[in-house]
């Protein structure tokens, strides 16, 4: 019986990946991948850029598998390069802030000077000193501006933190406090009852709590909305409710406070939230980079709980995560605790953990 040869398997041809692929964005070795949103970069066009000139790959699988972790690489890129803008723009906004707040000092301490007529020698000096001092500071700021807009100004900030809250990054922080709301009212109908009313300060999202929209009622608000259902407002200057009716069950400042370079508006900007809470039950969220609590010099866990204690805020519950920190507190003493006395700071900027490593 006559047995037919079996063909000997061919051999695939080994193509090189840089060959036969289209679409690929010109420029895009040269100019490299750090920056770019990993939505706008094409997995093949990443491929090609990392792919050194004639290297080969043996089957569509490997090169499907290599295309996924490159993938992967363009997006830890893409993350890395937003939170250096965000930390960047964050430093930039606290020296400002420390500028100007230096300016209006010398500005305050000069009309003092001049109201009382006080002509020494010695004060003389001073003001000189103070006017060297005035003229740096506006060079710096200058400076500081300069590169704030060349990073994109406030709104390219807004679109990284946009970016950095996405479901790819972790999704926003408003799934933690969902839990408290409903163990703080747990004989709430969520069908029947009215709605809680809550302040989103500094909404990044009008959507965060869309899923809730059947027991929360969101008023977003921001200094520059990403989005048309955000009211354009500083909080500072957003209108007091002027009755109870109005007044909000939930107010939320995630990552707001830390933002506000100035240490007396970051003050201020807590006890506005006091004027916008429901007494005795009103909530109010507070987010904040864990670093801000446990590698601060000035600050810590003992601190900020004291400080909201005299704002008249109990603690209902905080947690660490690996990169926030998070607080709820209740308005439990609307108008706070004792107040400080005619010139007085109740808290001063003071030192509390002098090691080296510590933000200032």
């Amino acid at each position: 019986m006559a047995v037919k040869k079996q063909k000997k398997p061919q051999k695939r041809k080994r193509v090189p990946v840089t060959a036969g692929v289209t679409g690929a964005t010109p420029g895009l070795v040269s100019k490299g991948l750090t920056g770019l949103p990993a939505s706008s970069v094409d997995p093949v066009s990443v491929l090609m850029a990392m792919t050194p000139s004639g290297a080969e790959t043996t089957s569509s699988t490997s090169s499907l598998l290599t295309v996924k972790s490159t993938k992967a690489v363009a997006q830890k890129k893409s993350s890395l390069a937003t939170a250096q803008l965000i930390r960047r723009y964050h430093t930039l906004n606290k020296e400002l802030s420390k500028c100007l707040a230096r300016i209006e000092t010398n500005k305050n301490a000069t009309e003092h000077h001049n109201h009382h007529h006080h002509n020494n020698w010695k004060q003389g000096v001073s003001q000189q000193h103070k006017g060297q001092e005035q003229a740096a500071d506006l060079v710096r700021i200058a400076e500081i501006r300069q590169e704030m807009d060349d990073l994109g100004g406030l709104d390219m900030y807004q679109k990284a933190s946009t970016l950095g809250q996405s479901k790819q990054r972790g999704g926003d922080s408003s799934k933690w406090l969902i839990p408290i709301l409903e163990s703080c009212h747990p004989d709430m109908n969520k069908k029947t009852d009215p709605p809680l009313r809550l302040l989103d300060v500094g909404a990044l999202s009008p959507h965060n709590y869309q899923k809730y929209s059947s027991w929360i009622h969101t008023t977003p608000i921001d200094l520059n909305p990403q989005d048309p259902l955000i009211t354009k407002m500083d909080f500072l200057e957003m209108p007091v409710p002027s009755n109870k009716d109005t007044l909000f069950n939930v107010v939320c400042l995630s990552l707001v406070v830390n933002f506000v370079g100035d240490p007396a508006q970051r003050g201020e900007i807590l006890r506005q939230a006091t004027r916008f809470l429901v007494p005795k039950t009103g909530l109010l969220y507070l987010v904040l980079p864990l670093p801000c609590i446990d590698n601060s010099r000035y600050m810590d866990h003992e601190l900020l709980v004291e400080m909201m204690d005299y704002l008249g805020f109990s603690t209902v519950k905080h947690h660490f995560a690996k990169k926030l920190a998070y607080y709820v507190f209740r308005l439990d003493s609307p108008g706070g605790g004792k107040k400080a006395g005619k010139g007085m700071v109740k808290f001063p900027k003071k030192m509390r953990h002098d090691k080296p490593n510590r933000n200032k």
